[in-house]
């Protein structure tokens, strides 16, 4: 993975028990709860969501209309499966919409050169600011002549960080079915490179 964010068992158990805490105080009418969720899962949402759609000026969109369904469904939540489970699928469903409304728009998303900073640190390590921000340009690009299933398990696992567990829980599908869909993305982003000339460093990590 380019990305990775991995949290220890002990702190991930601490961490679904403040969220289940704070959904049932929303529940009982305390309304700083909602608060208090979106300061601590506001960023990864968002890193979801650009990653899903590049950089997009509906970004903050995207971001606000997550919570807002997170606001309305929070009284049916009864804790079936981790908070973060359930948000992250509800992130995914809302940028993907925007993102099929763009694409019927013809519009290309790139990664601004004001987010290098936030590019996969491989990309950083290996290109100056302008090359990442064209390296980047021509990988969202190639991604985006994906099929949807491929496209979201591969951005979600090589530039989000996500496990293949988590993806699979997240998009409720089968573990060998994301294994399956990663494979295929990757072999068809790593010959659409090979095809194009485009073949940046961390390509080769592709299909490792």
């Amino acid at each position: 993975m380019w990305l990775s964010a991995l949290t220890g068992p002990e702190e991930r158990g601490d961490a679904d028990a403040t969220d289940l805490a704070l959904v049932a105080a929303y529940q009982r009418g305390n309304g700083n709860a909602l608060s208090e969720l979106y300061r601590r899962h506001g960023r990864r949402v968002e890193s979801i969501a650009r990653n899903l759609m590049g950089q997009s000026s509906e970004l903050e969109d995207v971001v606000q209309e997550v919570f807002v369904e997170l606001q309305r469904a929070l009284f049916k939540f009864r804790g079936d499966s981790r908070f973060t489970t359930w948000l992250h699928r509800v992130t995914v469903n809302v940028a993907l919409m925007h993102l099929r409304t763009q694409r019927r728009k013809g519009w290309l998303r790139w990664v601004g050169l004001d987010q290098v900073d936030a590019l996969p640190a491989v990309v950083q390590q290996t290109e100056g600011r302008l090359e990442a921000r064209d390296t980047c340009k021509q990988l969202y690009d190639i991604l985006g002549t994906l099929p949807e299933k491929k496209y979201v398990v591969f951005a979600l696992y090589e530039l989000e960080g996500m496990s293949l567990e988590e993806i699979a829980t997240t998009l409720d599908i089968g573990l060998n079915t994301v294994k399956s869909r990663l494979f295929h993305a990757r072999k068809e982003v790593f010959e659409l490179a090979q095809e194009r000339g485009v073949l940046p460093p961390f390509a080769l990590q592709v299909v490792k």
